[in-house]
């Protein structure tokens, strides 16, 4: 099998993750902040009010789950880029691809008891993708560099 099936399997297999996980009432915004709480004991710290321990339960809640966005999305378009490697514009279908399949996801949720959609997160999947196309992008121009510096020296 061929090293760009890989990534296409390992492509759908990443969009599968996203869709259960989207529809998983476990991962509501609530559920989220519940498990913040117990996991790093903010009820137990004292010295905070109670109006502070749920602004950093709140801000915690809100980071992780953006983080994830961003994370989870940057790996999809990073597994769609290396399926569409061969293609002149490999970077920007894997970025559109990636951008359809956030608001898909989002329409998807819209429909999941105790989620909404929000378009913002759209955004923030998009620029997840982004930044993971910048980056790799950024990696293989430096390694393209490396390479013709190196073959330079060879042929002297």
């Amino acid at each position: 099998m061929s090293n760009r099936k890989w990534w296409q399997i390992a492509t759908i297999i990443w969009m599968i993750v996203i869709f259960l996980f989207t529809q998983l009432p476990y991962f509501t915004g609530s559920h989220t902040a519940t498990a913040i709480d117990k996991l790093f004991f903010i009820d137990k710290i004292g010295f905070l009010s109670s109006q502070a321990k749920l602004l950093l339960i709140d801000s915690l809640n809100f980071l992780i789950r953006k983080a994830t966005h961003l994370t989870a999305f940057g790996i999809l378009s990073f597994f769609l880029f290396k399926s569409l490697e061969r293609y002149r514009f490999s970077y920007l279908l894997a970025w559109c691809i990636t951008f359809l399949y956030a608001m898909t996801d989002e329409w998807h949720q819209s429909f999941v008891p105790n989620r909404t959609a929000s378009f913002k997160d759209v955004l923030i999947d998009a620029s997840g993708a982004f930044i993971v196309l910048l980056l790799t992008f950024l990696i293989k121009a430096k390694k393209r560099k490396k390479g013709e510096t190196t073959e330079k020296v060879r042929l002297k």
